[in-house]
């Protein structure tokens, strides 16, 4: 057994010899409204880009009606633009994409899903099958 000296430093250990995916948001299985635009539900918190090495965004949504689009994604808050997003119109689908290009240390971020184009039938609802954000950390 190697023992490791106290006080070792990240910069002694190999590129990404301690890796870590952490799940840091989610939103669960939602029956939400669909029959206006908006911002139906949402995630908020400070991102920290120490050792973040890329970024998981899993989607999905179960059922929408067939005139209704729904976004569900991670938005900068700071910046006021899209990090990453799907668009699911008028079918359900689940969906997972990887994001290298990161966010700037200490923004403020959302999970969220927003209905962008709202159906025509009132009282339309969608089902958000979850969204679910995880962060890749490696030490290097």
């Amino acid at each position: 057994m190697k023992k490791v000296p106290l006080g070792i430093t990240a910069g002694e250990f190999p590129s990404n010899e301690i890796y870590i995916r952490a799940t840091v948001a989610c939103i669960p299985t939602l029956t939400l409204t669909a029959d206006s635009t908006g911002v139906k539900a949402y995630v908020r918190f400070r991102f920290s880009a120490k050792h973040v090495k890329q970024l998981i965004l899993r989607t999905a949504v179960d059922s929408i009606p067939s005139d209704a689009t729904v976004r569900v994604g991670l938005y900068n808050v700071t910046t006021g633009s899209w990090i990453s997003y799907r668009d699911y119109s008028g079918a359900a689908g689940e969906n997972e994409d990887t994001i290298t290009t990161l966010p700037s240390d200490g923004d403020i971020l959302e999970l969220r899903a927003e209905v962008t184009a709202a159906s025509t039938t009132s009282g339309a609802t969608f089902t958000l099958g979850y969204a679910a954000l995880m962060v890749d950390y490696g030490v290097s």
